[in-house]
């Protein structure tokens, strides 16, 4: 009798404790793991289109960059042209004696070699410019390459309990 009151005691105690479990209260995830790297992989395409986007208006500002190089090149081979005529004129008038000033002879061909001297650094620089935009657009290339292929497809579905 006394071992029968005892497993009645036992298991009213189970019962009571497998009650109370089933009514505390637990966490069940709204968000499975499959959606998480869904969400993880449209954020790495977010940023992989802002990068995109950051080539874009950088390779815009170097264009503006060679225009304004191409104009300057264009004004400093107008004055080379001229200072070399000058410096032309005078050298002819310095061998047919009408031009007796040797300095002013002297200065203006070096002003004309320095305005050549001025031509060639600005090509080159332009050349640069070029160089860095074809740069820019590869990497722009590549990045559009990457966010094509990245571009995950959402799909939400609701979970099961």
């Amino acid at each position: 009798m006394a071992t029968l009151k005892i497993v009645k005691c036992f298991l009213t105690l189970i019962l009571c404790m497998t009650a109370i479990s089933g009514f505390t209260q637990s966490y069940i995830s709204k968000v499975s793991s499959d959606s998480i790297a869904v969400l993880t992989a449209r954020v790495d395409v977010l940023k992989s289109a802002a990068k995109l986007n950051e080539l874009k208006l950088s390779e815009a500002e170097q264009e503006a960059d060679i225009r304004k190089q191409e104009l300057k090149i264009a004004d400093l081979i107008s004055t080379e042209k001229a200072t070399a005529e000058e410096s032309s004129r005078l050298s002819e008038a310095l061998k047919a004696g009408r031009e007796t000033n040797v300095k002013k002879v002297e200065k203006m061909s070096r002003k004309a070699a320095g305005s050549s001297k001025d031509v060639k650094n600005a090509n080159d620089k332009l050349q640069k410019l070029l160089d860095k935009v074809e740069e820019t657009r590869t990497q722009i290339q590549t990045e559009e390459r990457k966010l094509a292929n990245r571009e995950p497809v959402l799909i939400f579905s609701k979970k099961q309990n």
